[in-house]
């Protein structure tokens, strides 16, 4: 069943939320990426293209102004300008023959520029290109013109004037004029002006054509603004459109604003979109060329692509989630069949049934690992039953169990005291010894009890063989004290010392047992020594492959009968030190005799307390 509180819901959402996040992440950053790329791209190419556009113009109205430069320094024109003569009507028709043949020679043909206008202040007036003549206009039409007055304060200097209509046509033409005031004496007041005449939709095809020539796909979503120096939108002229010229409006005050920078972005508030601006200032015309291009056109692949990978990106991740789901449910199965095991686990049901088809999945194996840790367990729980076991058959042959410990106590006790009572001290030492080891023996606690009273044990058996062999039978124990709180199993020395007399000791005394206690680093020795005939290689091969096996086996009761068992006192040993024992058998090289060495780790490292 599928549970939020799952390992298996946990799994999936995880792996979903992360799957979701990656993809989210990269439509994100590859949106904020590409849409700042195209922005910079688009930047870069509108002001270029302002900076082509600015030069175009550039040409054209240096190209008239080379033309007004070259007609103001001809001599033979000014000459022909400012003739006088009596005959008025003889001069004007002989200049404007002569006048028109000379400007052509300046000009050349075909004529790059709409009319030419030559006139002073007196009214004398010349006109070249659409109409060619020589008239004398009334001073004050010449004068009423507001524009004219500027030029002449320019003192020679060129000025490029607005989009107008043309004040000498009656058709009232829009051009654009480019005029320097000039005079007959270089250096006296200038009083005459030469305006090169060039028809606005001129100047507006060539824009157009420059924009579309340079940048064809991006005419198509970017505007064209051209400012004259002071402000005065150039293009798109359309004197009666207000808002339009709000709009150039708000974008000439902020270029203002941002006069060192090349491209700027700012917020339309005609429209509420950020509009991205590019601008070019001539040096030349002091006129601002600048392209805006609103940042939602130039994004509008972008948010194309966004939609698509929006589209596919939830059908990824459907996908996903799908796979995810089966993933995490074939991760989760092994820990459901722990699960299960756990659950049914009894000590019936303790030895499991194995899972042939085990693959290299980790959790796979950790369930195979709890498979194995089972069958570990039932065979650790048999053994220590069986220890316990066998434990408690080695007391009872100890103590010849059908006695009565009651009956052999008081019976001692009585002994005891007629002995006493009969000066007999070896006897009362005899009965208050063999007390002590039947007392020792007879608990039927199996905790382990310190090496100082396994060591006092002994000490009181090997007491009893002292009187009952008397000068025939010497022992000496050197244990170290550091050593008297280690932790060992109840009847470890004693029976190895008992052995001595049943299977060493069968040549003629005298006889010796030596006991000695080793306290190292890192473990704890206890050797035990005599003089007797030692062990057989047989014995010694048999008893070290029992203890070399890696399960704990106990012998047989006649095994444990006739010695106690050697084996049965390392499988003890072992249990208690976790399997870290120290267990020899040998024959001494020199005098002959058994030497058997037990031990373990040191208190801090293996013991227990």
């Amino acid at each position: 069943m599928f549970t939020f509180k799952s390992i298996q819901s946990k799994l999936f959402i995880s792996y979903s939320s992360l799957i979701l996040i990656i993809l989210i992440g990269l439509g994100i950053s590859f949106y904020v990426s590409t849409a700042n790329a195209l922005k910079k791209q688009a930047a870069e190419s509108n002001h270029q293209l302002s900076l082509n556009l600015s030069d175009t113009l550039d040409s054209q109205f240096k190209y008239m102004d080379s033309i007004a430069e070259r007609v103001i320094s001809a001599e033979p024109v000014k000459q022909l300008f400012f003739s006088k003569s009596t005959d008025r009507d003889i001069t004007i028709l002989h200049n404007k023959w002569d006048i028109t043949s000379m400007l052509f020679s300046i000009t050349g043909i075909p004529l790059q520029f709409y009319q030419m206008n030559l006139f002073d202040l007196s009214g004398h007036f010349v006109k070249f290109g659409k109409e060619y003549d020589v008239q004398d206009l009334d001073p004050a039409i010449i004068q009423s013109k507001k524009w004219i007055d500027p030029i002449l304060q320019l003192d020679g200097r060129r000025s490029i004037s607005i989009p107008r209509p043309n004040d000498w046509d009656p058709s009232g033409t829009i051009i654009i004029s480019l005029s320097r005031a000039f005079s007959e004496v270089f250096g006296s007041k200038v009083d005459s002006i030469v305006e090169i005449q060039q028809e606005y939709k001129q100047i507006e095809a060539l824009i157009e054509r420059s924009v579309n020539q340079d940048n064809p796909h991006s005419s198509i979503n970017t505007a064209v603004y051209v400012y004259h120096s002071d402000g005065f939108l150039v293009y798109p002229y359309q004197p009666e459109n207000n808002s339009l010229n709000e709009l150039s409006a708000f974008y000439w005050d902020n270029m203002q604003k941002h006069s060192e920078a090349k491209t700027f972005s700012i917020k339309n508030p005609f429209n509420h979109q950020t509009d991205s601006i590019s601008f070019t200032k001539s040096k030349f015309t002091g006129w601002t060329v600048a392209l805006v291009q609103s940042e939602a056109n130039l994004l509008q692949p972008v948010v194309h692509f966004r939609s698509k990978f929006l589209f596919f990106g939830v059908i990824i991740l459907f996908i996903t989630m799908i796979v995810t789901f089966f993933v995490s449910k074939g991760l989760t199965l092994p820990i459901k069949r722990i699960r299960k095991s756990i659950k049914m686990l009894s000590l019936e049901t303790l030895e499991p049934r194995l899972n042939n088809n085990v693959s290299l999945n980790e959790l796979e194996e950790l369930n195979q690992s709890f498979l194995d840790m089972c069958n570990r367990l039932k065979s650790s729980l048999e053994e220590v039953v069986s220890a316990k076991s066998h434990e408690i058959q080695a007391r009872l042959f100890a103590l010849q169990a059908q006695m009565n410990p009651h009956f052999l106590y008081n019976t001692l006790a009585i002994i005891s005291i007629k002995a006493e009572n009969q000066n007999q001290d070896e006897i009362v030492e005899m009965c208050h010894n063999l007390s002590e080891m039947l007392r020792y023996i007879a608990v039927e606690s199996s905790k382990p009890v310190t090496i100082e009273r396994e060591i006092d044990y002994t000490l009181k058996y090997l007491e009893l063989m002292k009187i009952r062999y008397m000068n025939q039978f010497h022992y000496d124990i050197d244990v170290p004290a550091e050593m008297n709180e280690i932790q060992v199993p109840r009847l470890l020395i004693q029976p190895i010392v008992e052995n001595c007399f049943k299977h060493g000791f069968t040549q003629k005394p005298p006889w010796t047992i030596s006991i000695k206690g080793e306290y190292t680093d890192q473990f704890w020795k206890v050797t035990i020594r005599d003089n007797g005939v030692g062990f057989d290689e047989q014995t010694i091969s048999q008893i070290r492959s029992k203890i070399n096996e890696q399960s704990v086996k106990y012998g047989d009761d006649s095994e444990l009968l006739s010695n106690i068992g050697l084996t049965n006192i390392y499988y003890r040993l072992k249990l208690l030190n976790n399997h870290h024992v120290v267990f020899e058998i040998s024959n001494a090289p020199t005098n002959g005799g058994a030497v058997i060495i037990i031990g373990g780790k040191r208190l801090d490292e293996g013991m227990i307390k």
